[in-house]
């Protein structure tokens, strides 16, 4: 088949995914590199990318690259009449089951893969064939690969030269081709100041409190606080060690689990060597601050179960920060992260105030007499607008094709003009659907429905688990803002409730 020919003027998107030969390398620099290639690519077939998804965050998991997703959905909705890539196995690299995800949106869409070398057209037994070769073939190299990394990295690990990434006060270096550490002053004397205010008396708070004061900047966030300045206190690399296993990852969806979860593990489970990096803290005044810390720090009990019923659902009215649950003076209390934010409030108040709001909305939606029918003349007017614009574009387009044919434009002039009502089609689509979604919506609105939901939760909220019980809330509400004034009474706070 000639391509060049067949695909002239087509719609095409672009997935930039940088391989395992280019670590090592800037991202933004490889993928700016590839999508010069691909735009080559695509004027020799005479494609038009009307879209690029450039992968920044990519794991092997299908779900852990978001980019690939919001692709597959514009491709199984036949968006694009191509997708160009750099190489097949930039597509699909991981499990089995994610590469025939996604050679299936592809097959049954009828889009062409494009790479520089080939095209790849699914409908095609050969090409088929083919695809599901180097699919296999990519992932069979990936497992070797990853095979001999994990041996590589035990053998860092032995060494004590491995380095994932430098902590606080170091940056990364490497010395005979084996990455390791090197002081990094400018930061090295906040960690030196931190153990010595520790040691003085002071807690992580006001620690964190005095050092972002004096400018220090933590790498991943904008300041310190209780739970990364404990973390400094705690972590061994600070006397030259190298520490390993701290922590375990459940992927998302592997055991039931919506999200992704980290799970800090108990200090007995580390894995700890020596490394070969100079140490900052001496071991005299690094077990000493340790001492300290048993008696004072309560350690994570984090091990993927959820301990709070708000949990995820309340955020602090000032900062936006999600207010956490920690144990004072024997009592649970809901209180903000960030120092001198607002007020605390016993937890139980809290958690109280949220089920006392269900009952009443429970109690007004039982009064309030049944609605009536929902009225959606206003969007199907709107809907039926869009879809004459989108007859109109797509005429357009049509009229297009045949004035290239008449040699009333140029190749240059059409590309011009057919990527202009290319953009215009994707965003009338993209317009229409939202508008059949909100009139599904509106119909499909059940007062009933959601006072069941409430209800439910009213009825089963006590004799469950906090897991469950947080499930629950989360089926009616989508998040509550918690404000509260220092020094007010116990009960004086105002919760604002954004239900489902």
């Amino acid at each position: 088949m000639d391509y060049k020919k067949d695909m002239l003027g087509k719609t095409a998107a672009a997935y930039l995914r940088k391989s395992r030969m280019e670590e090592g390398m800037e991202t933004d620099e490889v993928l700016h590199r590839h999508r010069e290639w691909l735009k080559e690519c695509a004027q020799r077939h005479g494609l038009d990318i009307v879209d690029y998804y450039p992968e920044v965050v990519s794991g092997e998991s299908l779900y852990a690259r978001p980019q690939m997703l919001k692709m597959l959905e514009a491709v199984e909705t036949g968006q694009y009449d191509a997708v160009l890539c750099m190489d097949l196995d930039r597509l699909s690299r991981g499990r089995m089951k994610d590469q025939g995800i996604i050679l299936d949106a592809f097959r049954e869409s009828g889009t062409l893969i494009v790479t520089p070398d080939k095209v790849y057209d699914l409908a095609d037994e050969m090409d088929d064939e083919m695809a599901e070769f180097k699919t296999f073939m990519s992932r069979r190299e990936y497992k070797i690969i990853n095979k001999r990394l994990r041996r590589g990295l035990q053998r860092s690990i032995r060494d004590g030269c491995y380095v994932a990434n430098a902590p606080y006060g170091y940056k990364k270096i490497t010395v005979d081709r084996r990455p390791t550490l090197e002081i990094f002053e400018p930061e090295a004397r906040f960690v030196r100041m931190i153990f010595d205010l520790y040691l003085q008396g002071y807690g992580c708070v006001s620690i964190a409190g005095q050092i972002n004061a004096m400018g220090a900047r933590p790498h991943r966030s904008p300041q310190f606080g209780r739970g990364s300045i404990a973390k400094i206190i705690q972590n061994p690399t600070y006397i030259g060690k190298i520490v390993w296993d701290q922590k375990t990852h459940i992927k998302k969806n592997t055991k039931g689990n919506l999200k992704h979860i980290t799970i800090y593990n108990p200090r007995e489970k580390w894995t700890i060597t020596d490394g070969l990096h100079p140490p900052i803290i001496d071991n005299q005044t690094f077990e000493r601050a340790q001492e300290i810390m048993k008696g004072r720090y309560r350690p994570s009990k984090r091990d993927g179960t959820i301990k709070s019923p708000l949990a995820g659902l309340v955020q602090c009215g000032n900062c936006g920060g999600n207010m956490q649950r920690m144990t004072m003076k024997g009592e649970p209390y809901l209180l903000c992260p960030k120092k001198g934010c607002c007020a605390s409030a016993k937890f139980s108040l809290v958690e109280n105030a949220v089920l006392d709001h269900l009952g009443d909305i429970l109690k007004e939606m039982k009064i309030e007499p049944p609605e009536q029918e929902a009225d959606t003349t206003s969007l199907e007017t709107a809907l039926c607008a869009l879809e004459k614009e989108l007859s109109l574009a797509n005429r357009q387009k049509t009229r297009l094709y045949e004035l290239l044919e008449l040699g009333e434009y140029d190749l240059p002039t059409f590309r011009e003009r057919m990527a202009a009502v290319t953009r215009k089609l994707a965003d009338l689509e993209a317009r229409r659907r939202e508008a059949k979604q909100k009139i599904e919506d509106v119909k499909n609105f059940d007062s009933k429905e959601r006072a069941k939901k409430i209800q439910n939760v009213l009825d089963v909220y006590r004799s469950s688990e906090p897991p469950a019980q947080n499930a629950l809330l989360h089926s009616v509400i989508a998040s509550i803002r918690y404000y509260k004034e220092k020094k007010s009474k116990p009960s004086a706070f105002n919760l604002v409730y954004h239900l489902k």
